[in-house]
């Protein structure tokens, strides 16, 4: 029973010093937490910019091929092919 609380309290022990974090990992501060926001903005703007130009290069496409790949003549289906009489 000794030897079971001995080997208990030693594993409690090396789990709550295995959980603590390393020595200088602290936390971020509020000066990297600000230059992460600054940067997650300028980040929204060119998702915001380029948005823009895919929706704009979408539109002249589409005009594009309005009026230059519209109204051509339809290609006609092929023949299907005989069926081959029963066999008996």
């Amino acid at each position: 029973m000794k030897k079971i609380a001995i080997l208990l309290v030693t594993v409690i022990a090396l789990t709550v010093i295995g959980c603590q974090p390393p020595a200088g990992a602290g936390f971020a501060t509020q000066e990297q937490l600000d230059a992460v926001k600054a940067e997650l903005q300028a980040v929204k703007t060119d998702l915001g910019n380029a948005q823009m130009a895919i929706d704009s290069l979408t539109a002249i496409y589409n005009a594009h091929v309005d009026k230059y790949h519209k109204g051509g003549a339809v290609a006609p289906k092929p023949p299907k092919p005989p069926t081959p009489p029963p066999v008996q």
